[in-house]
């Protein structure tokens, strides 16, 4: 019977490339678990940033246009952004005294949003006895 030379040799490059193999699935996993974390506080700023922005008009109405706006109608807004968030505010009239406040919260990136989500308010207006509109959620 002949002596098997070599067994240990390929034995150790089979291990090695086995150990590789493990260590570049390990690293691929941490790359993604870190994007996918990234992502989702991104989600979340936007999501804030969104709310914030619905808030604010719900907590300052002051929307004069809004008695002659016909049912269906939109207002827009453009709250000044607090890079790098950016909002804007719909305002739709669903009934009489009814609106929806719809804040949109982005996280922009070289002019790219990044992420973007969208809060909605609904809102019911009414008048004190002096005539001064506010609003309930």
């Amino acid at each position: 019977m002949r002596p098997r030379r070599g067994f240990a040799l390929i034995a150790a490059l089979v291990a090695i490339v086995l150990i590789a193999v493990l260590v570049t699935g390990a690293l691929f996993a941490s790359n993604q678990e870190t994007h996918a974390a990234s992502s989702e506080i991104l989600d979340h700023q936007a999501f804030a940033y969104g709310e914030r922005a619905a808030l604010i008009a719900v907590g300052d109405w002051t929307c004069p246009e809004c008695d002659a706006m016909p049912v269906g109608s939109v207002i827009i807004r453009n709250p000044v952004p607090r890079l790098p968030f950016e909002s804007t505010v719909y305002i739709t009239r669903l009934d009489s005294a009814l609106f929806l406040v719809t804040g949109e919260g982005r996280v922009m990136s070289s002019g790219v949003a990044r992420a973007h989500r969208s809060v909605s308010i609904a809102v019911m207006v009414s008048r004190d006895s002096a005539g001064v509109a506010t609003a309930t959620s």
